[in-house]
Order: structure tokens, then C-alpha cells, then sequence
């Protein structure tokens, strides 16, 4: 066997955090409003009675996807709890944050750039208690001295962000939105899907520029794909590193290293290997 001496460098969790943010919208709150991440502590309440809270969305939990939106901002995890106790557990929990935000595990399809929206609409406005539609925000000052939780109208934000992933039928629909955002994330890249509908791509992947994808493509785990790389149909690649102008039809790889310029398939398969 070959050892390949080419070295690829893979970011941690590239995508994972980048197709989320949106930095000028960070930058514009942050100079507009003075806000910073280090000004607010997000609860995530996690919904373990939902069916569907382990199952995996293109590679992360629903609790993890709704931490990346708030990411930068301490975090705590506490044990979801009947409406009527919730104060209680926020105040037990609350530190010197100015603003405290309460949000679900079942709400994975919340986007970061929905989150600095909520941060920029309560700090502008000067909000002490704001009740969204699946979460709250709370200014401190609010919170010291509050004894229940008066009925107040909710505020929208986002289409789909905080709809309850709490059956197999959403389940299925927050798979399809959220694999969506990552290939479209990819295409910005200057990625070529062709047949998109029919390619799963997980968050932690990394895919260079110019490299094309055809239809059946699964890439799932810490995945790398490097430049000008043409996948054909019918690959399924796990925790694999794909090397530039590579080429691979109909092959299942995991954990394994295929170099610059290398043909594989079709009908290959290749676990901990390296060509």
C-alpha cells in the first residue's frame, strides 16, 4: 500500500459554523447596539420526552443545532419544565448576564442570523421580557425581582425557525431544510450539485471549490473533499478524505485517504484504507 505524504488540513466544524452566521449582520448589531455575545447566557431546555430528540439531522442533535445558532454565548443545559416552573429554574440558573435567553431542543431549525435578530429587536427596544414563540428573553433586572410570568403576545421571528420537531413527519421535513442550507451553503462555495434532491451532505463536511457532485451522494461525518474533485453517482463516503482532482464512482469509502488525482470505483470498497 502507498502512504500518501500530502497533507490536507481540515478546519473543525467548518460548516457547522459558517453556513449559521452571518457576519456583517454580527458586525452591524455589535456597532449599532453595543451588544455582545458575552452580554447574554442562553438556557437550552432540553425536550427529552420527544420522540425524536437523538435522532440524528445531517449529523448533530436538535439540541446541538440550536446551540450553533447561539454560539459565542455561554450556554447552559438544563432539563425542560412545566411552564409554571420555569421562572424558578431560570432565576436558580441566571448569573450576571444582562440578558438571559431561553430556548427548546426541538427547535433545530433555528438559524443564528434569526437569533442576533432577537438580541438586536430586544436590546433596541429596550425589552425586559419578550416571549417568542417557542423561548423567551429576559433582561436581568426583570428577572431579580419577577414572580410569575405575566400572558404577554408572542413575537415572530424567522418563517420556519421555531417550529416543534416533535414527530416523524417533521422530523423528516427539518432533514430536508436543514441538508438544504448546507448544499446551498456549498454552492456559494462554488460547489456544483447536479440532481441536489438526491445528495445528503452533513454539517461537518468540507467541500474546496470546483468539485462537482452527481445525483446518490451521501458524505456524512468529518468529511473532506478537496478541489476540482468529481464524485459520480452512488458514492457513500464516511469520515473519508478525498484528495483534489480526484475521482470516485459508485464506491463505498470510510475512514480512508484517497489522493490527488486518484480513480476510484466504480464498486470499490474501502474501510481504513489509503490509495
Amino acid at each position: 500500500m502507498e502512504i500518501l505524504e500530502e497533507e490536507v488540513e481540515i478546519a473543525d466544524n467548518q460548516i457547522s459554523f459558517d453556513f449559521l452566521k452571518n457576519d456583517d449582520t454580527e458586525k452591524q448589531i455589535e456597532k449599532k447596539l453595543e451588544w455582545k455575545k458575552e452580554d447574554t447566557l442562553v438556557i437550552i431546555m432540553r425536550a427529552d420526552k420527544n420522540v425524536s430528540s437523538n435522532f440524528d439531522l445531517c449529523g448533530k442533535k436538535m439540541i446541538d443545532w440550536v446551540a450553533l445558532a447561539c454560539s459565542g454565548c455561554e450556554t447552559k443545559i438544563l432539563d425542560e419544565v412545566k411552564e409554571d416552573d420555569l421562572l424558578s429554574i431560570v432565576q436558580a440558573n441566571m448569573s450576571e448576564h444582562p440578558y438571559v435567553c431561553v430556548l427548546f431542543s426541538d427547535t433545530p431549525l433555528l438559524k443564528r442570523t434569526t437569533f442576533l435578530e432577537i438580541m438586536d429587536y430586544f436590546v433596541s427596544h429596550d425589552l425586559r421580557f419578550l416571549r417568542l414563540k417557542r423561548g423567551y428573553v429576559f433582561k436581568h433586572e426583570f428577572l431579580q425581582n419577577a414572580r410569575m410570568l405575566l400572558p404577554s403576545q408572542e413575537e415572530n421571528f424567522g418563517d420556519e425557525d421555531f417550529d416543534v420537531i416533535d414527530d416523524a413527519k417533521k422530523l423528516s421535513y427539518a432533514f430536508k431544510v436543514l441538508n438544504q442550507r448546507i448544499l446551498d451553503y456549498h454552492k456559494e462555495q462554488g460547489v456544483v450539485f447536479f440532481g441536489e434532491n438526491t445528495i445528503f451532505v452533513d454539517a461537518d463536511v468540507e467541500i474546496e471549490s470546483g468539485t462537482i457532485i452527481y445525483p446518490n451522494n451521501v458524505i456524512k461525518g468529518e468529511s473532506y473533499i478537496g478541489k476540482d474533485v468529481i464524485l459520480e453517482s452512488g458514492n457513500y463516503i464516511f469520515d473519508t478524505i478525498v484528495c483534489d482532482e480526484a475521482f470516485v464512482c459508485q464506491s463505498y469509502l470510510e475512514k480512508s485517504k484517497i489522493g490527488s488525482g486518484s480513480i476510484v470505483g466504480p464498486f470499490k470498497k474501502l474501510i481504513n484504507q489509503e490509495i
